[in-house]
């Protein structure tokens, strides 16, 4: 289930930027936008209904089974649209990978099976024998079926957004942000939600659930008030970034040296969404980032007021609670910190289970002498495996990594640009960002959080790897550049 998660994430993230194009649209020229237009908001059907169903499925095709299959994953989605009369969003999601993968097990089956020179032909021609067949039974059969359910499974996710249970939801959103599964809730389960919700709708309450900044600004004021010197400036930075860059991994850590702040972060945000429900507001299209300047472009023009209202109920809450917390709670051991954490990744890499999970969340006070190893505060933590970079030519490549390559990792890439331009490694060193799934083969250093550094050596094995507490932390930075400087200087 975790894997399917992490699919249906990057899907999404993926074509974020034509789901973001459409609520623009809507935000700008729809019924209830800034400057209504007919016209310009009948473009916004055609693409609900096909180019995102379309986009979708072609992305999910061609990650199980690469262009062939993604090919195939179009045309099918595509007819499979076109019949229908409801946005095949959840069809597209199931289907593409499903088609991508089918087509993955018949080149599989043909290869080495067929005469020289006809692989190429057959491939094709087998691909699109499948890909006519299913086009045409979609059509013909597949598209009105399938809308009578999609409509039902429409109007019981409307009693879900309306219901008195939705709030409760916070209670799963906000432990498995701070696990780093932000990217899963968002993309890969709230997000289908609400953009099944804005064909009907125009906007949807799902878009907000996780990315309200409210319950996290929350617990950064409040380490801004109780803490001083060095502490409070780092919160203040973390606290500009999160809610103006629409980062979220900034805050994780505060939270995993401190598990009780997730009883603040739950509360804000069950605030938050009630209050969210009680105005029935919403937002047009996914805030990726989850910034407030994008949060407040996104909100229907009658419901700015209300979202910045709920966001500022979260903050309240939450501020409140952590201000008690942070009073009455030691922070746990930088050390023991790093060992549970990094405890907990080692189990939760294929599967998350809650089991593992719950070792988080124990008082420090509990931890067995064994729970405890000397991983490094500073986030120098190295696994110096194969030198990969003997075998590469060119620049000495960085990656600093993460889930979705589009947040934290971008800002820590940059953050090491600007002090690379002001040394003597400038112009020997690449650096770049992607996500765990995505790391560049010629990566020759993976830079990551170290929650994530297990994930990072699974999926690139064989680097040289170095690990962050946090990625605005400067000293880390240094440590960094020092090991690029005698890992270049040996090459």
């Amino acid at each position: 289930m975790y894997k399917f998660g992490r699919l249906l994430s990057t899907i999404v993230s993926q074509n974020i930027a034509i789901i973001i194009s459409i609520g623009l649209v809507r935000a700008i020229f729809g019924v209830y936008g800034w400057f209504p237009n007919d016209n310009v908001n009948l473009l916004t059907g055609p693409l609900l209904n096909w180019l995102v169903p379309v986009m979708f499925g072609y992305t999910g095709g061609h990650l199980m089974g690469g262009k062939r299959g993604g090919a195939v994953a179009a045309i099918v989605i595509f007819s499979l649209a076109l019949a229908s009369t409801v946005p095949m969003i959840f069809m597209a999601f199931l289907l593409g990978p499903l088609l991508g993968w089918v087509v993955s097990r018949i080149e599989r089956l043909l290869e080495n099976k067929l005469p020289s020179g006809f692989e190429l032909l057959m491939a094709n021609f087998i691909s699109a024998i499948l890909a006519g067949a299913l086009a045409v039974f979609c059509f013909t059969y597949g598209g009105q079926a399938i809308s009578s359910i999609i409509e039902q499974l429409n109007d019981h996710i409307v009693q879900i957004a309306y219901s008195g249970w939705l709030p409760i939801s916070a209670a799963i959103i906000e432990p498995a942000k701070v696990l780093f599964l932000n990217n899963v809730m968002s993309y890969g389960i709230l997000g289908p939600l609400g953009i099944s919700q804005i064909k009907a709708l125009s906007k949807s309450v799902f878009f907000l659930l996780e990315a309200n900044p409210g319950p996290a600004m929350g617990i950064l004021l409040a380490y801004m008030i109780r803490t001083r010197g060095k502490s409070r400036k780092n919160a203040a930075s973390m606290l500009a970034i999160h809610t103006l860059g629409g980062i979220q991994e900034v805050y994780f850590s505060y939270v995993l040296m401190r598990p009780q702040l997730l009883v603040p972060l739950i509360a804000g945000n069950m605030a938050g969404i009630y209050v969210f429900q009680y105005f029935n507001t919403g937002l047009v299209s996914l805030a990726s980032p989850a910034s407030i300047f994008l949060i407040i472009g996104l909100s229907p023009p009658d419901d700015t007021l209300y979202v910045l209202f709920g966001i500022a109920v979260s903050i309240a809450v939450s501020l409140s609670l952590s201000m008690l917390v942070i009073k009455s709670t030691p922070e746990m051991p930088d050390n023991a910190a790093g060992n549970r954490e990094h405890d907990v990744v080692k189990r939760l890499v294929h599967v998350q289970q809650w089991n593992e999970v719950k070792r988080v969340l124990r008082p420090a006070s509990k931890l067995k002498p064994s729970e405890v190893d000397t991983v490094d505060a500073k986030g120098a933590g190295l696994d110096l495996a194969a030198n990969h970079a003997a075998s590469i030519e060119g620049d000495y490549t960085v990656c600093f990594a993460c889930d979705a390559g589009m947040g934290s990792s971008a800002m820590g890439a940059a953050i090491l640009r600007k002090k690379l331009r002001t040394s003597e490694l400038g112009e020997a060193v690449t650096v770049v960002h992607s996500s765990l799934d995505q790391i560049p083969s010629n990566a020759c250093m993976i830079v990551t959080h170290h929650y994530l550094l297990n994930r990072a050596m699974h999926s690139a094995p064989g680097r040289e790897y170095m690990s962050l507490e946090n990625y605005t932390d400067q000293s880390a930075y240094e440590t960094i550049i020092d090991k690029l400087r005698s890992l270049v200087t040996k090459r």
